[in-house]
């Protein structure tokens, strides 16, 4: 429980990080964008979550959206980090999204100390190191149109 949740709280942090409101929902009469409007870009990054894409809450496949946008801004790790956890970020149900979201906000607001402290802890407690973490050796997704090598 306790990785999933720092999981959960990573995937939220880097979409926080990208500007992604908690208070952006879709009105009734702005629906969610469908899969075969998105830009060949939006669609790589979100290629993890498109058999579930028409099935999501119009409310989630914007700010998918708009996090896809700011990808190419993330640094190599964060964009690792992005696509492992996307899938698990897309079926969470709304409410634990809302509360990861909200222990971010929480995490976020501590002084610098006291999230390295949590940090070490956690890692202590998970048997993870930042050397070993499979974020800093993955492969990076080619931009559309090259190919990786």
């Amino acid at each position: 429980m306790g990785k999933r949740l720092t999981l959960i709280v990573l995937l939220a942090a880097t979409l926080f990080g990208l500007g992604v409101s908690s208070s952006y929902a879709a009105s009734p009469t702005d629906p969610g964008p469908r899969w075969e409007s998105l830009s060949p870009e939006i669609k790589q990054v979100l290629a993890p979550v498109a058999p579930d894409w028409e099935t999501m809450p119009d409310f989630q496949r914007k700010r998918l959206v708009n996090a896809a946008k700011h990808y190419p801004k993330l640094s190599l790790e964060e964009q690792v980090r992005f696509r492992e956890q996307l899938p698990q970020w897309a079926k969470l149900p709304h409410e634990e999204r809302k509360d990861a979201r909200e222990t971010y906000k929480k995490y976020h607001s501590l002084p610098q100390e006291q999230k390295d402290k949590l940090k070490k802890r956690w890692q202590e407690e998970n048997g993870d190191s930042p050397q070993s973490s499979p974020a800093t050796t993955a492969v990076p997704m080619s931009p559309p149109g090259t190919t990786a090598h």
